[in-house]
């Protein structure tokens, strides 16, 4: 019997639709890549389109969390100098605007991929926010990693060092499942074949670059900061809806 889950798991359709989607802006910037304005529109029909023909419960949440954190993110790492952006801004930073609402797509789109039933972990017991060990390990593992990137990124081989040192001592402490390691398997090569694209069709620049334009840090970031950190937050926050939803039923 398949097992039942108390939150809303995404299906292969809408993984498949999703990357068409996430598929879009690539296209667009190999044409408008410096032409802030068409890009900002193309964004924004795509996402439109995306939200119109995909439609899953609580989407919006994780799109405001990728705009805002992802915009936050870019913002530190430019103040920092991890990396930089080529097309011109209308705003006060240096990132392209349509790059913002782009961030809250990819969040959105990884919502579905970590929802997949096969990828979906044991449902908590008791309050999904409750303080333990993996929570405790990633939480300190993320804070060490951008302390390290923010501090030592134009000294390498201290990033890649420190960040590989970082994540195996997360892996050894907090064995990855079965399950974990699977989608650390899909999640990795395709965060890399996505962010090479982009890097390829020059949206931005990172310093020392190793493979493909991405530093070998980025690469064991990868490894960390989708399958387990950002998956782990997500998963949080979907058993959360989940039981808000049933006590209002």
């Amino acid at each position: 019997m398949m097992e039942q889950k108390r939150v809303c798991v995404a299906t292969v359709r809408q993984v498949v639709y999703e990357m068409a989607f996430l598929a879009v802006p690539l296209v667009a910037l190999k044409y408008f890549l410096m032409n802030t304005p068409v890009m900002s529109i193309v964004i924004g029909l795509n996402l439109l389109a995306r939200f119109i023909l995909i439609r899953r419960k609580g989407d919006w949440i994780f799109f405001l969390i990728g705009l805002i954190c992802g915009g936050g993110n870019d913002l530190l790492s430019m103040i920092r100098g991890v990396y930089f952006y080529t097309p011109p801004t209308i705003l006060p930073a240096p990132i392209p605007i349509w790059m913002l609402f782009f961030w809250g797509h990819i969040f959105t789109a990884f919502r579905q991929l970590f929802m997949l039933r096969q990828f979906v972990g044991p449902e908590p017991e008791g309050s999904p926010w409750k303080i333990d060990k993996r929570l405790i390990a990633d939480v300190i593992t993320f804070a060490v990693l951008r302390w390290i990137i923010y501090s030592f990124v134009q000294q390498e081989p201290i990033p890649a060092v420190g960040y590989a040192s970082v994540v195996i001592l997360r892996l050894a402490l907090v064995p990855p499942s079965l399950r974990e390691i699977k989608l650390m398997a899909v999640v990795v090569p395709l965060g890399i074949f996505y962010e090479a694209a982009l890097i390829h069709l020059g949206l931005y620049i990172y310093h020392d670059p190793a493979f493909l334009g991405m530093p070998a840090w980025l690469m064991i970031y990868w490894a960390f900061m989708l399958p387990l950190f950002v998956k782990g937050i997500f998963e949080r926050i979907e058993y959360t809806i989940a039981d808000r939803g049933a006590a209002g039923d």
